[in-house]
């Protein structure tokens, strides 16, 4: 099968076959290099995500975020949200998630890229909040806002012809309007948010950590060239997910509850017993990945310790959204390695 880009394309949308799938993921094995040009921001923006906080969940946290924001003695209430947030993961550079070769959503990702830009301010229309109430703004690309009082929003208008670029001081809660074409960005305090369709929240007062909060969608947070992170200065969220920029110039998690909106699998209740649904590595060597996996869920799994040397993870691994054997091969594929399973045994193979 003639491996082009527009069937590429398709693999990314999860629109191939089996055979297509198949074909495609052989090639990229076959040629890590071409893989590599897809790990970057072109991929990212293809990618459609489905998964989004609960419908009842989502409009609890947002209930929360109105009242700690908006109700109560007509001033800025900043209280600690942190419980109603799952915690967001940072994914370094070297693991990127092909959501179509492993059927489920992609994971956190960080990596290093270009240092955010504040859009130029000709054109600006300037929206300031000065009542004590939260204020509603559609804006020309249909997108809702809801501004908190005591908060600025700053926008052209129009937007430019490929992307739409806002600037926040204070705190908002974005309905962000569908428009691949035209990144939605949200310049707040020393972070860089990027969204397509996608719901979530912004705190950004003077004086007060930055920090953001996803409740469905996907968005891309950029941290400017002054803030060192050894992970690097691009974080991808999931749903539920939020990080937060404190006083020390870091990016921070605000809570451990990655488990907090995940969909609960049914196990036997042997195995329930003793295995997790979601398994969290923070750069974790592949050696001690790959143990920790046989040991777990009692597979034998079969490498040598010399073809993985110097090699990490950072990320999950969710057994309701993949296989072991399918997340295994993800680990596999962007580290140039061979995966295949004989006889219940998965055998890893340097290239």
């Amino acid at each position: 099968m003639k491996i082009t880009e527009a069937l590429i394309e398709r693999f990314f949308n999860n629109d191939c076959d089996e055979a297509e799938q198949l074909a495609v993921k052989n090639y990229f094995r076959q040629h890590p290099e071409v893989l590599r040009k897809y790990m970057t921001e072109p991929s990212w923006k293809t990618f459609e995500t489905n998964q989004s906080v609960p419908g009842p969940v989502a409009e609890k946290m947002l209930d929360m975020i109105r009242q700690q924001t908006y109700g109560g003695r007509r001033r800025m209430m900043i209280r600690n949200w942190a419980a109603a947030a799952a915690a967001i993961l940072l994914i370094t550079g070297s693991a990127y998630w092909l959501s179509n070769s492993v059927k489920k959503q992609p994971a956190v990702i960080a990596a290093t890229e270009k240092p955010v830009e504040t859009p130029a301010p000709a054109n600006f229309h300037t929206t300031a909040n000065t009542t004590g109430k939260l204020q509603t703004l559609i804006l020309e690309d249909s997108t809702k806002v809801e501004l908190a009082p005591n908060s600025t929003l700053s926008y052209p208008v129009p937007f430019q012809s490929d992307r739409r670029q806002l600037t926040l001081k204070g705190q908002a809660v974005f309905y962000v309007a569908k428009d691949p074409g035209k990144p939605f960005t949200v310049f707040a305090g020393k972070l860089a948010t990027t969204a397509i369709g996608t719901v979530f929240r912004i705190t950004a007062f003077a004086g007060k950590p930055t920090s953001v909060h996803l409740l469905s969608g996907k968005v891309r947070v950029e941290a400017d060239s002054s803030i060192a992170q050894k992970t690097g200065n691009v974080l991808y969220l999931l749903p539920g997910q939020a990080l937060q920029l404190n006083a020390e110039r870091h990016l921070v998690l605000l809570n451990k509850k990655e488990k907090a909106f995940l969909p609960v699998l049914t196990l036997p209740q042997k195995a329930a017993a003793k295995q997790d649904e979601v398994m969290v590595f923070r750069n974790e060597s592949l050696e001690t990945l790959f143990t920790s996996l046989s040991e777990k869920y009692q597979v034998k799994i079969v490498f040598k310790p010399a073809q993985v040397s110097g090699m990490s993870f950072t990320g999950r691994y969710d057994r309701h959204k993949e296989t072991l054997s399918e997340f295994i091969e993800t680990i596999s594929l962007l580290n140039n390695l061979v995966v295949r399973e004989e006889n219940g045994t998965i055998l890893i193979e340097g290239k």
